[in-house]
């Protein structure tokens, strides 16, 4: 009888613990409709958008990749690509929709948006963009067509 009330405690405390997680969980501030993580493409402008609260601030920096060569070893860093003809900062209108265009760079970019709402709150979001040119795909792909999968699947099995 004791194993059994035991087990009904522990399964009635998951219970209760699950439905509180959500409700303690902190509520995000912007919420993206694409999000920005491990993005590859070759568009050159890519539009960063989402909603949040009326009034949130918003700032969206683009950072581009700086390789240096440092005894030897490659080191790099991310420096801040100045967007032609347009702020970092947008405040979000009554209707909480966003949107912004963002121009990269050719190779890795790291985009940063920096969100603080009306009640002070601040959220920084920051994903990794890799803008590849058409002919880096297109060797890709050749090199991809020259592989020989069953040669592989092969050497997997032994």
């Amino acid at each position: 009888m004791l194993r059994k009330g035991s087990l009904i405690l522990i399964i009635s405390l998951i219970i209760v613990l699950n439905m509180l997680t959500p409700a303690l969980a902190t509520p995000r501030i912007v919420e993206l409709i694409k999000p920005i993580t491990d993005i590859k493409t070759v568009n050159k402008n890519i539009i960063i958008s989402g909603w949040a609260e009326a009034d949130t601030k918003l700032e969206i920096r683009v950072f581009g990749r700086v390789t240096q060569d440092v005894d030897g070893q490659e080191v790099y860093e991310w420096e801040e690509y100045i967007q032609p003809g347009k702020e970092a900062g947008l405040v979000v209108g009554p209707t909480g929709f966003f949107a912004r265009e963002v121009e990269l760079k050719n190779g890795s970019n790291k985009i940063e948006i920096k969100a603080v709402n009306p009640e002070g709150e601040e959220e920084i979001i920051e994903g990794v963009v890799t803008l590849s040119s058409k002919d880096e795909v297109r060797e890709a792909v050749r090199n991809l067509m020259n592989v020989n999968f069953l040669d592989i699947i092969k050497k997997i099995i032994k």
